[in-house]
């Protein structure tokens, strides 16, 4: 039976309890997105998932992108993002599952912000696109980080038992596992790349309620993600850029 992937839209609205994280993360990986294909003319995109619409409305917006592709498997959130962005020509929108998609053209930059971990094979995606992507091609792949600083610090003072548990906002958010540095790396590797780059996104110190009580100055939150680039280990997330090996 394939997962209804509808039910899982409602954790990416500003009702969510972590959509500000979610925002956070999101954008310091299209930071990277960008100043890594900028420059770059004629450029042909896939993504895989829309989510928050953060990361599709940066490739539409800041790269020259004259193919762009997104697969997305829930209809309703197609449907929401067609009403709040009229995606221009160039955009394509598949209503697929990513196991069933296929391309007769390859891709200069294939990303998957964000999205293995909701598969049930992440390994069989990798290696699936692998495929669709050129030689000289680039792969983004975000994951959630187990062993983010502020997961560290709970596990360590007894309140997290478990790094690798989902919690019950894991599964809202259709969460199947989590990976850390280390794990993502490897799985990338095994699956026929070679990484270029890796970096940490957003440097995530306490948990979201404590720092929402800090009610921290805009200049802080942006030093969070400017510092946790160079912090793969310990951020809230974990950036992957590789190649076909």
């Amino acid at each position: 039976m394939q997962e209804d992937l509808n039910a899982y839209q409602g954790a990416y609205t500003e009702q969510f309890p972590y959509h500000r994280d979610e925002e956070a993360l999101l954008a310091a990986y299209a930071r990277k997105i960008i100043e890594r294909l900028q420059g770059q003319r004629g450029l042909r995109v896939l993504s895989l998932g829309i989510g928050g619409q953060r990361v599709s409305q940066a490739i539409r917006d800041r790269l020259d992108v004259t193919d762009y592709h997104i697969l997305e498997g829930s209809a309703d959130i197609i449907a929401r993002y067609r009403a709040e962005t009229s995606p221009p020509a160039h955009v394509s929108i598949h209503h697929t599952y990513f196991e069933q998609a296929h391309f007769d053209q390859p891709f200069d930059a294939i990303e998957m912000g964000f999205m293995l971990e909701h598969v049930d094979d992440p390994g069989l995606i990798l290696r699936r696109f692998r495929a669709f992507l050129k030689p000289t091609g680039v792969l983004f792949a975000a994951v959630p980080n187990a062993r983010s600083l502020h997961r560290l610090l709970g596990h360590s003072a007894g309140l997290l038992t478990d790094l690798y548990a989902l919690s019950q906002y894991d599964r809202e958010l259709g969460h199947k596992r989590y990976f850390d540095n280390a794990s993502i790396s490897r799985l990338v590797e095994e699956s026929g790349y070679a990484i270029l780059d890796k970096v940490g996104l957003v440097l995530k110190p306490l948990t979201t309620s404590q720092l929402q009580q800090l009610s921290l100055a805009p200049g802080i939150e942006d030093a969070l993600i400017n510092v946790g680039y160079e912090l793969p280990d310990i951020c809230n997330g974990v950036l992957l850029t590789a190649r076909p090996a």
